[in-house]
């Protein structure tokens, strides 16, 4: 039996999207001073709130360590600030700063090239669907990386 083709297995597809997708998304950052991790995770306590950093990496899709690293960079700018959770001591939690909330504002329009050119082989009204079939697909992976509210039961720890 001869190997499959490895376009025809879908891990092969969306390892590829991703990585073509990521060098787009690091270029457009890039003036802005963010990695995608920091981008994700300024985005992320927009619109979520605080959150600790073990929830956040959830969220983001990263492992802790790279959240660690992402966080460090953006308390160190004044991005997000930590603060301890008011009943437990050990937890930190994160939140984002007005200029956090801003750079996050102008890291969305520094993408929207990215996302015109990737959706663009798709006619208007395919749009949505495509974005439909990749959150069903990521909430089968990874549900926390949808937020609250999309069938994510986390506590925020």
């Amino acid at each position: 039996m001869a190997a499959k083709d490895p376009s025809e297995r879908i891990g092969y597809l969306i390892w590829q999207i991703s990585q073509a997708y990521t060098q787009r998304l690091e270029r457009a950052l890039r003036p802005l001073g963010l990695t995608q991790a920091q981008y994700s995770t300024l985005v992320r306590l927009s619109l979520d709130g605080t959150l600790s950093s073990a929830e956040l990496a959830r969220r983001c899709g990263v492992t802790a360590q790279s959240m660690g690293t992402a966080l460090r960079g953006l308390v160190e700018r004044g991005l997000v600030e930590r603060h301890p959770h008011p009943t437990h001591g050990k937890i930190i939690e994160m939140c984002v700063t007005a200029a956090g909330k801003a750079l996050a504002l102008q890291g969305e329009i520094a993408l929207e090239p990215c996302e015109q050119e990737t959706l663009a082989p798709f006619l208007p009204q395919e749009r949505e669907q495509v974005r439909t079939h990749l959150r069903r697909m990521l909430g089968a992976l990874n549900a926390p990386a949808l937020g609250p509210g999309n069938g994510n039961q986390h506590d925020g720890t």
